[in-house]
């Protein structure tokens, strides 16, 4: 972990920061304000380094868009904004976790996430066939129990 950084929630002032931190990575930037999601971020001072997004669907929170600047990274920052979305999303009442990942499958099975069948994931995602397709072939399909 790098000395002195932070982690904690995203506040409605450092949606600017979290958008410059995921274009840098090269993720998409989507409606950040939903009332569903849970978006954590890592500070050094006052930089935002990383920031990492779930979203909740009834019981189950989806992880999504986890990024870290790339003079940060191999600082642990990612294992840690994980941690504290799940750990939220435990504070949130969800029960399950859901990630699809093309990249990093290893990463989060450190987690305790493990490959799932499409048809097994769980139904609050609402996801067909179809939209899975549309992330390609590599893409791996994660899930784990929060209780």
């Amino acid at each position: 972990m790098i000395k002195g950084m932070r982690i904690r929630a995203a506040e409605p002032a450092d949606m600017q920061a979290v958008s410059q931190v995921l274009h840098s990575c090269g993720l998409p930037i989507s409606d950040m304000a939903h009332l569903s999601r849970l978006f954590s971020l890592a500070a050094l001072g006052e930089k935002v380094i990383g920031c990492a997004c779930g979203e909740i669907y009834g019981e189950t929170v989806i992880i999504q868009s986890v990024a870290v600047l790339a003079e940060c990274r191999g600082h642990q920052v990612a294992t840690h904004l994980v941690g504290a979305v799940l750990m939220r999303a435990r504070a949130h009442g969800c029960t399950k976790a859901a990630v699809l990942t093309s990249e990093y499958p290893a990463f989060f099975a450190r987690f305790g996430f493990t490959l799932t069948a499409v048809g097994e994931m769980p139904q609050e995602m609402q996801l067909s066939k179809e939209f899975v397709r549309r992330f390609g072939a590599r893409t791996h399909c994660m899930c784990r129990r929060l209780d």
